[in-house]
């Protein structure tokens, strides 16, 4: 199944592997085959990996953009950082019964794309701080 993509002007796109940056006028192309694919909106520099839920989306990146030699090393990381963000945050849970779910299936991006939920949820608990209760777990 072929994939169709259109980018912006200097908009970045990784591709197996490669980042690819768009030049001066906007490009379309066609993926033919089935490879990792990330747009520059979906992709987390090391740096930007600045919280918990933030960590967990970085090495689910690396998983789906490294597959190979790395596998275990990251496997072995996002495990820590599931054991430790459920312990601090149990209502968390859900989001990474979602992440394992699409790990065991394969399917990396739409682990990545649950793990934007755990973020969100994250975000969401850490505004509440400011004085109001946190939700329960349920």
């Amino acid at each position: 199944m072929s994939l169709k993509l259109h980018l912006k002007p200097h908009e970045k796109i990784i591709v197996g592997g490669a980042v690819i940056q768009c030049g001066n006028r906007p490009i379309e192309f066609t993926v033919e085959n089935s490879v990792p694919i990330l747009r520059q909106k979906d992709i987390m520099a090391e740096a930007g990996a600045t919280s918990p839920a933030r960590r967990v989306y970085f090495v689910l990146q690396l998983m789906y953009i490294d597959s190979g030699a790395n596998d275990t090393n990251y496997h072995d990381a996002f495990r820590e950082l599931e054991r430790d963000m459920t312990a601090a945050v149990p209502s968390s849970r859900r989001f990474f019964d979602e992440i394992n779910g699409e790990i065991a299936a394969g399917r990396f991006y739409q682990a990545l794309k649950a793990a934007q939920g755990l973020m969100a949820y994250e975000t969401q608990l850490l505004e509440q701080m400011d004085g109001s209760p946190l939700p329960t777990a349920g």
